[in-house]
């Protein structure tokens, strides 16, 4: 029983330091949502420049997005427009860090720490997407078979107004993305890196990873083994990281951990090598690596004084009140969106089997079939918005829902249309499996 305690009191130490300023993220993030507007953002990216690759990791620094959603984001970025190499900065600099995360480091890794991730993913986006510009062909071969460049656009002589015409999200909007949406798409990362924290801070001896045989070279190569095929959240990984500090590991290769890995993963890979190109991926990859070794080798050699080691957990045990408090209100953001989906799930399936739904449901199906796809790649909320906004610009498509955790979107159709179905969802960067 003493160990369970001890565990559950590392955990929530973690989850009270870095409640209040994951908070203050969530917030920030929801004033983004609602002022930059995306129309803005391709139009600062659309030339083969060094303006316009300086500016895809200018945008992508702030914005709070997750390894698998900024993939959506930059898909239609590149549909719009924007060139490889801006397309590549966005893509490298936007899931190191955010809002979010940036606060969340700040708090539990200190400023200099903090402070040097953002110039990292800033400067790791110009030097990847100049990379890629220079070594790329002006006018390379579209590897993606579809005509039409814009990947959610309106194939029907009669679209949806719905989906053809985007509005400027309100304040409620923002709100809701902020404080229910994100908490929402990070709550499994970071509860789940909240409990190995815990178990690691609990458990693990101080000196565990502190002589692992070459020293930090090692180690960064270790951590980057891991780092690139997986995904790991920017945000989520920050308390699984500041453990493996705690137990030794050297702080350049929890830097690599939280640089490559958000940028790099197995999903990231296989969209950029469908959309942009092998040339173009392979460049993406080696560069982010390069970089990030480059990155951790500074810090190692001018700037880790050996104290964040040793300190970072010194004051846990004496956390004052409004932390405790905002560790409560963090676990609430985090919870609620999934207990309040599960209740609304049952609440229809009640409905379902009613005669009323019943007979209302074999009333359309007289009129439309109903079709579940199954799609893979989905993860987050901006996924399933991805996906769902792209079926519904397809001629006699009504999207009756998109579910990340099942894999799957069920629609309504007059006429199935495997082929067009199957290039729309591929264009938005995810896999289609056909018909569950």
């Amino acid at each position: 029983m003493g160990l369970i305690t001890k565990i559950a009191s590392h955990t929530w130490a973690m989850v009270a330091e870095m409640g209040v300023y994951l908070i203050l993220g969530l917030a920030i993030s929801a004033l983004l949502h609602r002022f930059l507007k995306p129309t803005w953002i391709e139009g600062l990216m659309g030339r083969k420049s060094l303006s316009s690759v300086i500016w895809g990791s200018v945008v992508g620094v702030p914005m709070p997005l997750c390894s698998c959603g900024v993939i959506p984001v930059t898909m239609s970025l590149h549909s719009k427009g924007a060139s490889k190499g801006a397309t590549v900065s966005f893509l490298t600099s936007t899931p190191q860090t955010g809002i979010d995360s940036f606060l969340a480091t700040y708090g539990m890794l200190g400023p200099v720490f903090a402070l040097y991730k953002i110039i990292v993913a800033f400067l790791s986006g110009i030097l990847v997407g100049l990379t890629t510009d220079r070594l790329t062909p002006t006018t390379p071969k579209n590897p993606n078979p579809n005509p039409n460049p814009d990947p959610t656009p309106n194939l029907s002589p009669n679209p949806n107004p719905k989906s053809s015409t985007p509005t400027n999200p309100n304040l409620s909007d923002s709100l809701k993305y902020g404080f229910y949406t994100m908490p929402g798409d990070l709550a499994s990362a970071l509860l789940i890196g909240f409990i190995l924290a815990g178990i690691i801070s609990a458990l693990a001896p101080a000196d565990l990873l502190a002589n692992l045989p070459g020293g930090a070279i090692s180690a960064i190569l270790l951590a980057t083994l891991i780092s690139v095929p997986f995904y790991i959240c920017s945000t989520g990984s920050i308390p699984l990281a500041l453990a493996l500090v705690h137990s030794g590991l050297p702080i350049s290769a929890a830097l690599v951990l939280l640089i490559a890995g958000p940028a790099t993963n197995i999903a990231t890979i296989t969209t950029m090598r469908k959309v942009l190109g092998g040339r173009s991926t392979l460049i993406y990859v080696a560069g982010v690596i390069i970089t990030t070794w480059i990155a951790a080798a500074f810090y190692h050699f001018f700037l880790d004084d050996g104290t964040l080691g040793t300190s970072a957990h010194s004051h846990h045990e004496h956390l004052d009140w409004w932390k405790h408090l905002g560790g409560i209100i963090l676990i609430f953001l985090l919870v609620f969106p999934h207990l309040r989906q599960k209740f609304a799930s049952k609440q229809t399936q009640s409905c379902c089997d009613s005669d009323c739904c019943n007979s209302q449901a074999n009333s359309e199906k007289n009129q439309m079939n109903t079709v579940t796809l199954s799609i893979e790649g989905m993860n987050c909320s901006r996924c399933e918005n991805s996906v769902r906004n792209g079926l519904s610009s397809l001629d006699g498509i009504e999207v009756l829902s998109v579910d990340k955790n099942s894999s799957s979107a069920t629609i309504q159709t007059d006429s199935y249309q495997e082929a067009q179905i199957a290039e729309k969802i591929a264009s938005l960067g995810f896999d289609f499996k056909g018909v569950k």
